[in-house]
């Protein structure tokens, strides 16, 4: 086989991987754990949060606990919870509600997600790190959601 024809068939080859990597990338779903504040509402003395849960990481989540801080318009930090968002299940999404206790919602400036403290699947082995590797943070609410 000539140069020219071996460069040919090299090119070819090429060619034809990169036109199919966009095709798997798309067949392929996005392993992630979503986390997204949906929404603040005023109850009482208190301001409700809205939490939508998805789970597309391909691992069934029996416990998930995640640790938020919330900061107020000046940037202090005015509360902190450890919030159980479990179990959601691979391919499910969960709505979850939690109080920030004496705390009105218009003086909510940010909410961080500050950690992971357990993450835990039914009768399989999660890999160590799973719910942190994979976690994305989304906010619909008036105030930011960051990690």
């Amino acid at each position: 086989m000539g140069f020219a024809r071996f460069f040919r068939t090299g090119l070819a080859a090429l060619a034809a991987m990169a036109v199919s990597l966009p095709v798997l990338a798309a067949d392929m779903p996005e392993k992630r754990l979503l986390l997204e504040l949906n929404k603040l509402e005023s109850v009482g003395a208190d301001c409700r949060t809205t939490w939508v849960v998805n789970n597309t990481t391909g691992t069934g989540l029996e416990t998930v606990k995640l640790d938020f801080v919330a900061f107020d318009l000046d940037g202090i930090v005015v509360r902190r919870v450890i919030a159980d968002m479990g179990p959601v299940h691979t391919g499910h999404t969960r709505v979850k509600l939690f109080d920030l206790k004496n705390i009105q919602c218009g003086k909510v400036g940010r909410v961080l997600m500050n950690g992971v403290t357990a993450c835990q699947g039914g009768g399989a082995s999660v890999t160590p790190g799973l719910c942190a590797d994979s976690l994305q943070t989304a906010s619909r609410a008036i105030v930011p959601f960051t990690q």
